[in-house]
């Protein structure tokens, strides 16, 4: 409770941060030679930007080689405003956020930000989740990685592509809220991570994973490891399975379609006689709609109300 609380508390003061006016933007601009930006609180390494203290600041230009690292400790949020930014990167994640009480990526009014992540990844966080969350401080996982609660959302139509053509798209090792904008997520590896939980409560949302599409990966408390949707258009094609959280999967609001090549939703472990055990799937509204090319829904509990509408391979689906 304590924590939720706390967050909340951050995520209204990023909210009052992204109201700040264009005079209390700080504004960066990134080209292909270097970064233009005299800012107190950044540093400039080629083009490499370092954010070193809270506040909002606005992020813009093209740049075929650089990045972006959030390292600012303390108890105060900060907002990235993401302006026709497009930022790619082949020697490590164009976005890592190191440290940060909870950073917040706002995609600015009309515009695109494409961020693409061609970092060749070690062996060694490929072997599996847990390698790639111990790793997180040195060897980022994702196009935009974080090790704090991050939020992503925008102003009017902001747009996010994000490529994650090495390993994942976007991983939380903390938590992973998405509130609005049109966000485009294509990896060789999964989609959207989010350790503690991933919330989507709005925005027109394309995952497309050689692995799994959206999934949240702790299994160290009961009361986390769990994935919210509660509004939004929200699109996954996954290669693996299409929504996976150890906890629970809950579906209050929005429209989900998920095309998958191994189960659709997938919560708890998988027993050696094929049962489930422990998570728990609620459809308490909206619509979801799954193709499948295994099992479709599994989950040692199921819950559904008639105010969701589910269809399993073109058929309603009923839980009795």
């Amino acid at each position: 409770m304590k924590r939720g609380l706390f967050l909340i508390l951050l995520l209204t003061a990023v909210m009052l941060l992204g109201g700040c006016g264009a005079e209390d933007e700080k504004l960066i601009t990134f080209s292909d030679t270097g970064i233009q930006s005299d800012l107190i609180g950044v540093s400039i390494e080629g083009t490499t930007l370092t954010i070193k203290q809270a506040g909002t600041y606005t992020i813009t230009g093209t740049c075929k080689e650089g990045n972006i690292i959030v390292d600012a400790p303390g108890g105060k949020a900060i907002d990235l405003i993401l302006s026709d930014l497009n930022l790619t990167c082949s020697t490590t994640a164009p976005i890592v956020i190191k440290e940060g009480s909870l950073v917040a990526l706002t995609l600015k009014e009309k515009t695109q930000n494409i961020i693409t992540d061609n970092h060749v990844y070690s062996e060694t966080v490929e072997q599996g989740e847990q390698s790639a969350d111990d790793l997180l401080a040195t060897v980022p996982s994702a196009a935009i990685t974080s090790k704090c609660p991050l939020l992503i959302r925008a102003n009017g139509d902001g747009k996010l592509v994000v490529n994650g053509n090495s390993y994942n798209g976007i991983v939380s090792s903390d938590t992973l809220t998405i509130e609005s904008g049109v966000i485009n997520v294509t990896a060789k590896n999964h989609g959207i991570r989010g350790k503690d939980f991933v919330l989507i409560s709005g925005g027109v949302i394309t995952v497309k994973a050689g692995e799994d599409g959206i999934k949240s990966t702790n299994t160290e408390r009961a009361a986390l490891g769990y994935i919210n949707f509660k509004g939004g258009v929200v699109n996954i094609q996954a290669g693996d399975e299409a929504v996976s959280a150890p906890s629970s999967v809950s579906f209050s609001g929005g429209t989900i379609t998920i095309k998958s090549k191994n189960n659709g939703i997938k919560v708890g472990q998988k027993n050696a006689d094929g049962t489930m055990k422990g998570g728990t799937i609620n459809f308490l509204a909206g619509i979801v709609d799954i193709t499948s090319s295994d099992d479709a829904i599994l989950a040692e509990k199921q819950v559904k109300q008639d105010t969701a509408l589910v269809t399993v391979n073109g058929k309603e689906y009923t839980v009795d």
